[in-house]
């Protein structure tokens, strides 16, 4: 592409098997991408059929990845839309073994928060499991979210009093016990019989909106939230499609009537094939959401703004300008547009990027205490918590929840203490090391 210096088109051919695939080519400069095994496996399987669906899969996909990536049309799609890492090398097939130690039978109390991950598996039904565990697509980032925290090792400090372990820190004005909160995660409901109802008691937690296309259905919503004494609005700024979650469509994922839309809208939609979830989606997700919405719902609320799904650093310095109380760096649980980083890899570039202004939450990945004593020393304030917390629910219900950010907890301030950290304020970026900075020790 360099050699070529735009003189002529250059067309891309090999490899291409997702829509994602042909915006990585596009951003890295090709006008055009070829599609070749696909079209044959189409065509043996089923004929001409087969090759037409193969290329609409494509043109889908890739429609769905521009919408996700913020790219109206194929001329916004630029290098800076991909980013080439220090562990693409590494081959996903290792990563396949991440939750298999928690696919065997469990036995017993589980002792830390991934196996409760294996009991919610026994109890939910097979559509509600994979609703929750799943990613979009090929999963990949679903995978690399919990990997990348394992390249990152730890530098402790000897000699230092840690006979008091002080965890809290301050949340947007609010005192709060240790930096783990709970995710907004959607429908609880479908996890246990008391939902929302029991995670809340186990641990309270912020309010989260979606701005929808029927703006007095949005604006109703802030106005239950300041009512019910919520001190904060996490608005959902990654989800202007609803990502590719294959397995709700082979499951054909039904969502029941949700009961905080009782009265504004219904949830049932025909469908013929997918999920009812992604006809839900397309007719109430407003697709248009963009930063001027931001001033709309702050003339709303005197509430607090944060804003979820940051991902990178242009629009994390946007996100200052537009004067939002604070940023969540977030993937969507990997659940949106696949092949993204995994959060805990580009927590860095976006706390350079606030610069202190503004502070910085961290989610995606989080099992460990390790993990959250990762994420705070490399700048974010606190940790949300998602998908372990709808597996303590299922399995436990209220008391689940409540192991899980237990033993979190108690591992973090554990970690604290053979790191030499007495409080969180004492968690500095010397004490981690990343896979960067590894590799680049041996240059």
């Amino acid at each position: 592409m360099l050699a070529v210096g735009g003189k002529v088109p250059v067309l891309f051919d090999g490899g291409v098997r997702r829509g994602t695939d042909v915006l990585k080519a596009l951003a890295l400069g090709a006008q055009a991408v070829l599609v070749g095994r696909p079209v044959i496996y189409g065509l043996a399987a089923k004929g001409e059929y087969g090759v037409k669906r193969v290329i609409e899969m494509l043109k889908d996909e890739l429609e769905l990845t521009m919408a996700l990536s913020g790219c109206p049309s194929v001329k916004d799609v630029a290098r800076s839309h991909s980013l080439e890492t220090a562990s693409s090398t590494r081959s996903l097939e290792s990563n396949t073994s991440i939750n298999a130690h928690v696919s065997r039978k469990m036995e017993g109390e589980p002792v830390n928060v991934n196996e409760f991950q294996e009991l919610a598996r026994q109890a939910l039904p097979k559509m509600y499991y994979d609703y929750y565990n799943g990613g979009a697509e090929d999963q990949y980032t679903l995978k690399e979210n919990v990997e990348a925290f394992r390249r990152i090792t730890f530098r402790p400090r000897i000699l230092v009093d840690v006979s008091r372990i002080d965890m809290s820190t301050t949340v947007l004005g609010y005192k709060i016990s240790a930096p783990i909160m709970i995710a907004p995660t959607a429908m609880h409901k479908l996890a246990h019989p008391e939902g929302e109802t029991a995670t809340a008691k186990a641990a309270a937690a912020s309010n989260t909106i979606m701005v929808y296309k029927r703006r007095d259905l949005s604006a109703q919503l802030v106005q239950r939230a300041e009512k019910n004494g919520y001190k904060a609005i996490v608005l959902t700024v990654d989800a202007p499609m609803l990502g590719r979650r294959e397995a709700d469509i082979k499951n054909k994922m039904i969502v029941p009537q949700l009961k905080n839309f009782e009265g504004l809208l219904s949830t049932e939609v025909d469908y013929e094939e997918g999920s009812n979830f992604e006809g839900f989606a397309k007719g109430i997700w407003d697709s248009s959401l963009c930063w001027k919405d931001i001033g709309w719902l702050r003339s709303i609320t005197n509430l607090p703004i944060l804003i979820k799904g940051v991902l990178t650093r242009e629009d994390a310095i946007k996100a200052v300008e537009v004067g939002v109380a604070g940023i969540v760096v977030s993937n969507h649980g990997a659940r949106q547009l696949d092949y993204t980083p995994a959060t805990i890899a580009i927590l860095e570039e976006i706390i350079q990027a606030v610069g202190g202004k503004i502070p910085v939450f961290f989610d995606g990945g989080v099992r460990r205490g390790t993990d959250v004593f990762k994420a705070l020393a490399l700048g974010a304030q606190a940790v949300l918590i998602g998908r372990p917390v709808v597996y303590g629910l299922a399995a436990k219900g209220e008391y689940g929840v409540k192991r899980v950010v237990q033993m979190l907890k108690d591992e973090l301030e554990l970690t604290m203490a053979l790191s030499g950290c007495p409080s969180v304020k004492d968690i500095t970026r010397s004490h981690v090391r990343t896979e960067r900075e590894r590799l680049h020790s041996m240059l």
